[in-house]
């Protein structure tokens, strides 16, 4: 028996995709960040925000938005988009949020990091920011600075690295944010974005600009704090991938490892994925691992389905049913897991579980909360993460006697 031979993982499905030759797909996304870049570069800032459905590579292009500010090209030549300059020269900063983070704790990341990064190309370099009191740990309420004069300060160090960023023939400065959803819309972040690219605008600071990524709605979920950021942010969203794409990732992943494979394959991980690109890459992963030749069919793909399931994402499947809630809220799931296709009609629903619409539109407006399904169109639902669906098919629902969730499971429920 020959020793199957070892290769690099050509998939990405626990983290970003941070190489350019191994991101597939979203040409006209990446083609709107490209054009941002250049408007920033041309006095014209473009704030972007990247948005889409959890899972769905908003993380993974930022990665490349940043890459391609700091002259990167190789993600813009294999798409052939036109960059209008050989290369961009930005320098950059990133910040990840997180929650409860405040626009104080975000304005910190992103100072922290772009002194860090001046430092790297014009030697030292002080923005003196123990005057805000940024190197302190952790802020005590009574020193919180109003958005006011939060934003004042933070436009103050900007402008303060601005000339020797064009003296040194740096293109600008771009402001990365990652995961933006997370800060509560009422920590004031929204006026802190609103007022402070009207200020940099003012000051003349035309080649800085904001670039963020966050879940869909994030945009509106700031407009509760400030009712004009849609005219502040330019939205690139991500929609999911479609057959194509997740067909070219397929396709680049096995044959970068020398396999080849069925053309059915990919028509398989497109009809379960239903766009979301995390399935697409732990699917052609493990079809990669529990493969006994160097040529994969659908009997790899029910093998590694199978074991996804069951085995590698078991316990990140099982937490997502017991977060979704008990009673009816898991007789809904249930009921779309039940359903052969991916996007469930809420007829379907409310006769498989035997209760009308208006007794049960709570649980389903819950559970789009909680992120388990999404709203695919007006009375269509489908599930964040289409593994689930698989799970509950082979091992039930938690099932209780009533809907607290204080209350003992007595059972698992295969239907």
């Amino acid at each position: 028996m020959s020793v199957k031979r070892r290769f690099i993982d050509p998939f990405f499905p626990n983290r970003p995709v941070d190489d350019p030759e191994r991101f597939s797909g979203r040409d006209y996304q990446v083609d709107e960040v490209v054009d941002s870049l250049f408007q920033t570069a041309n006095d014209n800032p473009k704030h972007t925000i990247i948005t889409g459905d959890r899972g769905m590579g908003k993380s993974s292009l930022l990665l490349q938005a940043k890459l391609l500010a700091t002259g990167d090209n190789r993600l813009a030549d294999r798409l052939n988009i036109d960059l209008g300059y050989d290369k961009f020269d930005f320098i950059v900063a990133w910040h990840d949020a997180n929650v409860d983070q405040t626009p104080q704790n975000i304005v910190s990341g992103l100072l922290r990091d772009l002194e860090t990064n001046m430092n790297k190309f014009f030697g030292k370099f002080n923005l003196e920011l123990d005057i805000y009191g940024f190197k302190v740990s952790s802020y005590k309420e009574e020193s919180k600075k109003s958005v006011t004069d939060l934003v004042n300060d933070f436009c103050d160090l900007i402008k303060k690295s601005y000339k020797p960023v064009l003296e040194g023939k740096k293109q600008g400065i771009l402001l990365f944010v990652d995961e933006l959803d997370r800060v509560k819309p009422d920590s004031g972040i929204g006026s802190f974005f609103k007022l402070c690219t009207e200020k940099l605008n003012r000051e003349g600071l035309k080649k800085v600009a904001f670039f963020c990524a966050g879940i869909t709605g994030a945009v509106q979920k700031l407009e509760e704090d400030h009712a004009s950021i849609f005219r502040t942010l330019r939205d690139i969203p991500i929609p999911r991938l479609s057959k194509e794409e997740t067909t070219s990732i397929l396709k680049k992943g096995f044959e970068k490892c020398g396999f080849t494979y069925e053309p059915a394959l990919s028509e398989s991980v497109y009809k379960l994925s239903v766009g979301f690109p995390e399935p697409v890459h732990i699917l052609g992963s493990e079809m990669l691992s529990v493969s006994e030749d160097n040529h994969l069919t659908l009997e790899d793909y029910e093998s590694a389905k199978k074991r996804v399931v069951t085995d590698v994402r078991r316990n990140k499947l099982e937490s997502l049913l017991k977060r979704a809630g008990y009673g009816k809220y898991q007789l809904i799931l249930q009921a779309m897991a039940a359903y052969e296709g991916s996007y469930v009609p809420l007829e379907f629903i409310s006769s498989y579980i035997g209760y009308e619409q208006n007794q049960f539109s709570t649980n389903i407006s819950n559970l789009i909360d909680r992120e388990t399904i999404s709203r695919v169109d007006k009375g269509v639902y489908t599930f964040v993460d289409p593994l689930l669906k698989e799970y509950i098919r082979n091992f039930g629902i938690i099932s209780i006697k009533e809907e607290d969730p204080a209350e003992n499971v007595t059972q698992m429920t295969l239907f």
